[in-house]
C-alpha cells in the first residue's frame, strides 16, 4: 500500500473517530441539518468542491473561490450536505502522528461546529460578530483576523473554533466551562450546538 493511500485511510479513521466522539445530541443535530456526511479527499478542496458542485448540476466555484478553498483543511458545503476534509496537506508534511491526528480531528470538529452555527445562529448573533470577537480568547481572535474573514463570518468562525477546542478538551477529559471562555460565548455555543457537559 502506497504512502498516500495509507495517509488517506488513516485520515478517514481519524475523522470517523472524531464523529463518534461527538456527543450524541450533537450528532443528531448534524444529521438533522444535513452535515453528517463527510468525505476525506487527497486533492486541494477547491477543485474537489467545484467538481462535486458541477457534478450535482449546481453552479461551480469562481476561479478565486477555488483558489481560496484550495488552501483550506476543511469545508462544509450546505448545498451538497457534505463536509470535506483534506487528508494530504503540505502543512502536515513531517509532523508526528499524534499532531496529525489532533489536527484532522480538530478540522472535522470545526467544520461540524461551523455547520451548526450557519444553520442555527440568529441574525442578531451574526450582527454581534465584532463584539463577540473582542470577547474571544486571544488565539481565536488572532486566527480569525489573520484569515481575513468578513465581519459577517465572525460569529460562525468563533462558534466553530470554540466548538473544536471544547471537543478537544472533552476527549482529554475536561468538562464544564473553561476559565478562558467568556460567559456570553459559552451560552451562545450551548444555544447553537446544544452543548452539554
Amino acid at each position: 500500500m502506497g504512502k498516500r493511500l495509507q495517509q488517506a485511510k488513516a485520515a478517514e479513521q481519524i475523522v470517523q473517530w472524531a464523529w463518534s466522539s461527538l456527543p450524541v445530541a450533537n450528532r443528531r443535530l448534524l444529521e438533522a441539518i444535513g452535515a453528517s456526511q463527510c468525505q476525506v479527499v487527497s486533492a486541494p478542496l477547491g477543485a474537489v468542491l467545484d467538481d462535486l458542485l458541477c457534478s450535482a448540476g449546481l453552479r461551480g466555484l469562481s476561479v478565486g473561490a477555488i483558489r481560496e478553498t484550495d488552501g483550506a483543511f476543511g469545508v462544509w458545503e450546505p448545498r451538497l450536505r457534505v463536509v470535506l476534509i483534506r487528508a494530504e496537506d503540505p502543512r502536515l508534511e513531517g509532523v508526528d502522528g499524534a499532531t496529525r491526528e489532533e489536527c484532522l480531528a480538530r478540522v472535522a470538529w470545526h467544520e461540524w461546529g461551523h455547520a451548526l452555527s450557519v444553520v442555527r445562529c440568529e441574525a442578531v448573533d451574526v450582527a454581534r460578530g465584532r463584539a463577540l470577537l473582542e470577547m474571544s480568547p486571544q488565539g481565536i481572535r488572532e486566527r480569525i483576523r489573520l484569515a481575513g474573514y468578513p465581519v459577517g463570518q465572525y460569529t460562525h468562525e468563533i462558534v466553530a473554533e470554540t466548538y473544536a477546542l471544547l471537543m478537544l478538551r472533552r476527549v482529554r477529559g475536561g468538562d464544564g466551562q473553561p476559565t478562558w471562555l467568556n460567559n456570553e460565548i459559552y451560552r451562545l455555543l450551548i444555544e447553537i450546538t446544544d452543548w452539554t457537559d
